[in-house]
């Protein structure tokens, strides 16, 4: 708790200085200059963004809040992924911006004996990529998926005195 974990991955949100730019929105620059500039006829981008939490054990849609008790899946077509989790269309670094911006006001967060504002929960940010290519003869696709995680503030009960509903937030963020 309190290192910086949170404003390492999302940076000063809404920030107009460069240098305050988190990992993810950095992340997102880099991958939609380089759409940009592979991008032609024969090839073709699409990039998706979703954002989830997992608090207490419960895994839970922060795009769509009302989305919980999500579940972890697999299959040999999609890989592991979370059933029911909301996928948004993203064409610029901005759009992603915005959703992350509006998933971490659904981010469950408190106050504790060491930050005024700790992430109680995990978060994990992922983009998914999907180049498309070829000519009407053969298409061929490749997916490419980058999970961003945030980690929830972790602290020593013995340490700040925690108790009730943060004692036990502690037991399972750890």
């Amino acid at each position: 708790t309190s290192t910086g974990k949170t404003y390492t991955m999302e940076g000063g949100l809404k920030a107009l200085m460069e240098d305050s730019r988190g990992i993810i929105p950095r992340s997102m620059e880099e991958i939609f200059e380089h759409v940009r500039g592979a991008r032609n006829e024969a090839a073709t981008f699409q990039v998706r963004a979703s954002y989830l939490q997992i608090y207490n054990e419960v895994i839970s849609d922060l795009l769509k809040p009302d989305r919980s008790h999500l579940m972890i899946r697999e299959d040999k077509r999609r890989g592991v992924f979370v059933e029911g989790l909301s996928e948004w269309l993203c064409r610029s670094a901005d759009e992603v911006q915005t959703l992350m911006e509006h998933g971490s006001t659904a981010r469950a967060t408190a106050q504790t004996g060491q930050n005024d504002t700790s992430s109680r929960s995990h978060a994990v940010f992922i983009i998914v990529v999907e180049r498309h290519s070829g000519t009407s003869e053969g298409r061929q696709s490749l997916t490419g998926r980058l999970n961003l995680v945030d980690l929830a503030g972790s602290e020593r009960p013995r340490l700040t005195g925690a108790t009730g509903q943060r004692l036990e937030e502690t037991k399972k963020i750890n």
